[in-house]
């Protein structure tokens, strides 16, 4: 094995060992259940009902609620309009580069 090649995937460990404990403190942080205060897994799904059961009453879109569960024409528009905005910009482009003369060097 090459000595770079040995150095590079040395560096590349070296550099993810910190990352991967860092990932997997901040996952498990949020389902401690210590005496201190934390709250239990029981606890944090009642609030998510709660918090989703509250979006839903004001209409909002987001925090669990889902986007075509009541309005498909909203939905319908918003994703025509899109379609039709990137549609536009790529025959933009399909057009430029179509009426482009290439000069030859």
């Amino acid at each position: 094995m090459n000595s770079l090649t040995f150095v590079t995937i040395a560096t590349i460990l070296i550099a993810m060992g910190p990352l991967a404990l860092t990932l997997y403190q901040t996952a498990s942080a949020q389902y401690s259940t210590s005496p201190e205060g934390g709250l239990s897994v029981e606890e944090q799904l009642r609030l998510a009902k709660e918090k989703v059961s509250n979006a839903q009453q004001a209409g909002a879109y987001g925090s669990g609620t889902a986007f075509f569960g009541k309005n498909i024409g909203e939905a319908a528009i918003y994703t025509g309009a899109i379609v039709a905005i990137f549609g536009a910009v790529a025959a933009a482009f399909i057009v430029m580069s179509r009426s482009k003369k290439s000069i030859k060097a």
